[in-house]
Parts: C-alpha cells; sequence; structure tokens
C-alpha cells in the first residue's frame, strides 16, 4: 500500500473514531461535519474527501457497535440448540444489547426505530448494512438445513432486521420478555424454520 493510500485510511479511520467520541457524548443525530472536522484536526474539504456525507460516519460507528454485540453473542449460541431458540434469543439479545447502548439511548426520546431506519440513507441502507450481520447468522441455521428451502437467506435477513426494529420500538420493548419470546418463536422463528 503507498504512502498516500496509507495515509488515507489512517485519516478515515480517525474520522470514525472522532464520530464515535461524538456520538458517545451527544448520541447520533449531534454528529456535524465541521465538529468532526475540528475534532480530527483537518477541514470539511478533507473529510469529503474520505467519506460522502456524515451519515457514512455514523454508519460505521454503529454497524461497528452492532457488529461487536453480534460477535459477542454469536460466541455465546449454543450449537447442539434448537435454531428456533438461536432466533428468539438473538434477536431479544441483540435488540436487549442495542437498548442499552449510549448512543441508543440518546435516539430513544426522538423516536429510536425510527430515528436508526432514517440514519445513513434509511430502511434499504439498513438492511443492506445489517445483512452481513444478520446472514452470518442465517448461514449458520440454513448450514443446518434448518432454514426453509422456499425462502433466500436475504429475504431472511430482510424480513429480521424488519423485526428487530420492532423489537426496539416501545411497543414491544415494554411487554414482558417472555411474551416477546413466544411471539417470535410463534410467527418469527417458526415462519423461517424448516418443521421436522
Amino acid at each position: 500500500m503507498s504512502a498516500a493510500a496509507t495515509e488515507g485510511t489512517e485519516l478515515r479511520q480517525r474520522l470514525i473514531a472522532v464520530t464515535a467520541e461524538v456520538i458517545a457524548e451527544e448520541g447520533p443525530l449531534a454528529v456535524r461535519v465541521d465538529e468532526v472536522a475540528r475534532r480530527a484536526g483537518c477541514s470539511r474539504a478533507t473529510v469529503y474527501r474520505h467519506v460522502a456525507d456524515k451519515d457514512e460516519l455514523v454508519r460505521e460507528v454503529l454497524v461497528g457497535r452492532s457488529a461487536a454485540i453480534a460477535e459477542r453473542l454469536e460466541a455465546e449460541l449454543d450449537d447442539d440448540a434448537d435454531p428456533a431458540d438461536w432466533v428468539v434469543e438473538g434477536l431479544l439479545r441483540h435488540a436487549e444489547a442495542v437498548r442499552a447502548e449510549p448512543w441508543y439511548q440518546a435516539l430513544e426520546r426522538q423516536g429510536a426505530a425510527a430515528a436508526v431506519a432514517r440514519l445513513g440513507g434509511g430502511p434499504e441502507a439498513v438492511v443492506g448494512l445489517a445483512a452481513p450481520l444478520v446472514g452470518r447468522f442465517l448461514d449458520r441455521i440454513a448450514a443446518r438445513g434448518a432454514l426453509r428451502s422456499d425462502i433466500t437467506v436475504e429475504q431472511a435477513t430482510e424480513w429480521l432486521i424488519g423485526v428487530h426494529l420492532s423489537l426496539l420500538g416501545p411497543v414491544f420493548a415494554d411487554r414482558p420478555r417472555a411474551h416477546r419470546a413466544e411471539m417470535l418463536r410463534t410467527f418469527v422463528a417458526y415462519a423461517l424454520l424448516e418443521h421436522p
């Protein structure tokens, strides 16, 4: 890698780290390109040479946090468990972990689930960004032969992301965990999985 490419990669990483600081202090909606540039010690023009817009920076930070949560949860999955349990517990634990994140709590006052869906390009962007995380989990289910043969991993990913966003909203977050688990098992897990 050339020195210029290395320098560009390092600056991009610094921009993402600075954005993470702003998000930790004030929430994702407070990110401003001027502030990111100031903290990173560069100009606005330099920021725009390395990223399309502030949403790209916010997206990078949130996807990184979500990936860390997903990796932790994936490591906790019991390989011998029923795939329905993977779906139910994976969704519930991930939603609980996201709701505990300071950036999410900052958004909660703004209607967090809708704000998360709007960040960085709308629902299509959210699906595209989450697909590698959810897809890895669904690939594991498909490898066991447990995903319905008439459903693609891509279709299941889009559906699970929509379900996940609904778990972040106040309607389902306020329901008892056992109720949410039963609803997920009945209307989500069983709909995606092969039945013996």
